[in-house]
């Protein structure tokens, strides 16, 4: 049978194949999740998904600046 490995906070750490669940401590029958899932009182939670930020888009005047610092500094090695 597939067993998740759970670690102390309850998040699956690992999926095994195990024929007894008493095999090591912290495992429970893999009926459904997988690694970054948690389990607590028989219930399986996928973990969130992860907030995507974008970042904002830089003017013409941002990235002249910016260039200009670069130019300056490749001519400084020159």
């Amino acid at each position: 049978m597939n067993a998740h490995q759970l670690d102390a906070g309850g998040v699956i750490i690992n999926t095994i194949v195990v024929e007894s669940l008493d095999f090591m401590p912290n495992l429970i029958e893999a009926t459904e999740g997988g690694i970054g899932w948690t389990y607590a009182n028989g219930v399986f939670t996928a973990p969130s998904e992860p907030e995507i930020v974008v970042p904002p888009e830089s003017t013409k005047e941002q990235l002249m600046a910016e260039l200009a610092a670069l130019t300056a500094k490749i001519q400084a090695l020159a």
